[in-house]
């Protein structure tokens, strides 16, 4: 469980609504279905969930975290246990809120999206001017952005 001072200083980086350590939230973040075959295997459970929607409210965040020596994971699409924490005490940046395509250059043929913008979404607004996406095997609903840097 967080400091209570550093859970306040998060709710009013993002909203207190937009930050939880309900059990049942964060144990949806420590199940991953394509990881956990056995439901007795559970990665580690973020000690909070944290959702930001700007990379303004990203960088409060990180603020809290390093002020208060606080380690937190991002997770983008959440397809795989890789982006949950990996020792105790994490907080789960979850970017679910950025899922914005922020420009699309139709002549230098290229995107800028958030974290959260998935293939599909990307892709149905590609074509509305001759454009095209690559899309790896993970399918439509999957994140080109984590895809391409992770």
């Amino acid at each position: 469980m967080l400091q209570e001072n550093v859970y306040k200083k998060l709710e009013e980086a993002v909203g207190p609504e937009n930050v939880s350590e309900e059990p049942a939230v964060l144990d949806g973040y420590a199940w991953q279905p394509s990881f956990n075959r056995d439901p007795s295997m559970w990665v580690i459970r973020p000690v909070a969930a944290v959702l930001p929607a700007s990379t303004e409210e990203v960088q409060k965040v990180v603020r809290v975290c390093n002020e208060h020596e606080v380690k937190f994971k991002a997770l983008s699409t959440g397809w795989t246990a890789h982006a949950g924490p990996t020792c105790e005490g994490v907080i789960q940046v979850d970017l679910r809120r950025m899922d914005h395509i922020l420009e699309l250059d139709e002549k230098n043929m290229y995107a800028v999206v958030e974290p959260y913008a998935i293939g599909g979404q990307i892709q149905a607004e590609a074509m509305k001017v001759g454009l095209n996406l690559h899309i790896i095997g993970a399918g439509a609903v999957a994140s080109p952005l984590a895809s391409a840097t992770s």
